[in-house]
């Protein structure tokens, strides 16, 4: 299967995947051909596009390291404000993690306007719980992350919607009342003796910077908890590459870069180095450009994720790894390919 934009999105193609709803409702089931009518309907609620399956990338897989069916159940708790079937989807997102090795996070996420504040907990959840697997903790630590990570925008859901989901810039008294959600969920959980004080410590200090310029204390380096920090990076990715009602999404790459470039700044470097290892930079399926000029898809990612295996539209593959006779070759970062 291979990833289509939603504005390159034509007639006839076929979907490779479900497209669910912000009720987690099946819209378009796998197999449905995509009509003009389709497009424009998943274009105006902003979708930022699809899988299709066709002859070019008919043996490309795509799967998502946990289920739709758990990351639909984790938006459905999230939306009741049930803390316990939160807590639980949490422990099963580390169990379907770990019985999945070797682990990148390599789908495009399929996600419209309408669902994305309780996508985005479970989305950071996941990424969360990657990047401490690869940071080394054991079972236990990998379930705390996760917990904390989708759990730690408890606190909007007790903020004024009408600022939560304004679409245009807050004013610096807005964006003082955005900037409480932390301590307004670490102060709610206290009442729950099953949520650990390293889980709340997460959410305490999720907007905290390495250099101390971040919210609600000013924590710096050391003082800011590990789960925490690696909150921060999946926070500040899946925000960046998500299409959004007021900004176009950051290419994976140029999210990338910016993490690298805040490394001691607002990330830490360690966790930033175990995130790239964690998600496939330029995701399996998905279109791209070479510096040559020609274009194609994503076959497979191998171990450099800047430099994975192309198939050209005429069918042939090149392998980006091949020094031998691509070493000048590399991939068009998106927003250059687009002035082309």
């Amino acid at each position: 299967m291979r990833y289509v934009a939603i504005e390159k999105a034509k007639d006839n193609m076929v979907l490779a995947m479900p497209i669910y709803d912000s009720i987690n409702r099946v819209l378009l089931a796998t197999g449905t051909i995509m009509t003009r009518d389709y497009i424009r309907k998943l274009k105006a609620r902003g979708l930022p596009g699809f899988y299709v399956e066709d002859e070019l990338a008919k043996d490309i897989e795509v799967q998502d390291i946990v289920t739709q069916e758990l990351r639909n159940e984790g938006v459905e708790a999230l939306q009741r404000g049930d803390l316990d079937a939160c807590m639980k989807v949490a422990e099963r997102i580390v169990e379907q993690i770990l019985s999945r090795p070797p682990i990148r996070l390599d789908m495009i996420d399929l996600r419209m306007f309408d669902d994305y504040t309780y996508r985005h907990s479970v989305n950071v959840a996941v990424m969360s719980t990657v990047i401490a697997l690869n940071l080394g903790f054991n079972k236990k630590k990998l379930k705390e992350v996760s917990i904390s990570a989708m759990l730690h925008d408890i606190g909007k859901l007790m903020l004024n919607p009408e600022i939560l989901n304004k679409p245009g810039p807050l004013t610096e008294s807005e964006y003082e009342h955005i900037r409480q959600h932390p301590q307004i969920a670490f102060d709610f959980l206290r009442q729950r003796m099953d949520i650990s004080s390293t889980i709340r410590a997460g959410i305490l200090s999720h907007h905290e910077n390495e250099d101390g310029s971040g919210y609600p204390n000013g924590f710096v380096g050391d003082d800011i908890y590990i789960y925490a920090k690696i909150i921060h990076v999946a926070d500040v990715f899946d925000a960046l590459t998500s299409k959004r009602p007021y900004k176009v999404p950051y290419a994976r790459s140029e999210a990338v870069e910016y993490l690298m470039g805040g490394c001691g700044r607002f990330f830490d470097r360690d966790v930033v180095e175990a995130f790239i290892q964690s998600v496939a930079i330029y995701p399996s399926g998905t279109e791209v450009m070479l510096s040559d000029g020609r274009e194609g898809i994503v076959a497979a990612n191998k171990w450099n994720p800047l430099r994975p295996l192309i198939r050209l539209w005429d069918g042939e593959e090149i392998d980006l790894n091949d020094s031998c006779n691509y070493r000048d070759l590399t991939i068009v970062p998106e927003t250059d390919a687009i002035l082309v």
